[in-house]
């Protein structure tokens, strides 16, 4: 299995005031900030840790590099594309899924069962998470073989931030997307009537 919470330090627990539950780092007042999505400062466990008897790989098969976010045409205008980010309400959410193919390979000598994990790391942004748990699938592999896994991203949901008004927005530019030891930039990119704007 995979941790599902952050295992700080006994540091965190007892400099930390636990009447202050924001959730972003502070640097000016020393505070490291919660949850793997905000936290900056060291563990003792990751979230997503997990131990098995065996070992595994991950090589990207196929994802895009770039990638259009319609916007609708009607609704385009300065508060639409804001900072380089849009609207989640501005878009066309239904079918905006971006699609990746994973190998993962079995090193090791017995079979095993993995949870691929995607994490994204939104472009740059006081309110935007380090990283961002995006997609999972769970996978068995026999010893020494390769499964492919395939895993969909709603932009909408999962690609998106919230801005200091309270405003879910899909940031545009590289995001990184990291599967393991390996990423992948993404771009993604305003289409608005035709037209792209980055």
């Amino acid at each position: 299995g995979k941790l599902p919470m952050t295992w700080y330090p006994q540091e965190y627990l007892t400099n930390l005031p636990m009447t202050d539950m924001a959730m972003r780092s502070n640097p000016s007042k020393g505070y490291p900030g919660r949850t793997y999505r905000f936290y900056e400062g060291p563990v003792v466990y990751p979230f997503g840790h997990g131990l098995t008897y065996t070992s595994f790989t991950h090589t990207i098969a196929s994802a895009p590099t770039v990638f259009s976010v319609p916007l609708d045409g009607h609704r385009a205008s300065n508060s639409s594309v804001s900072g380089k980010a849009i609207k989640v309400t501005h878009t066309r959410c239904s079918r905006l899924s971006l699609g990746l193919q994973i190998d993962v390979k079995n090193t090791g000598l017995r079979d095993g069962t993995h949870t691929v994990l995607v994490f994204s790391r939104p472009p740059g942004g006081q309110w935007a998470p380090r990283r961002q748990l995006v997609a999972f699938e769970r996978v068995h592999v026999p010893a020494g073989g390769l499964q492919r896994v395939g895993v969909n991203i709603h932009v909408c949901k999962y690609l998106s931030v919230v801005d200091r008004s309270g405003i879910r927005r899909i940031p545009m530019g590289e995001h990184n997307l990291h599967i393991g030891d390996i990423s992948h930039s993404v771009s993604l990119q305003a289409a608005i009537l035709g037209v792209i704007k980055s």
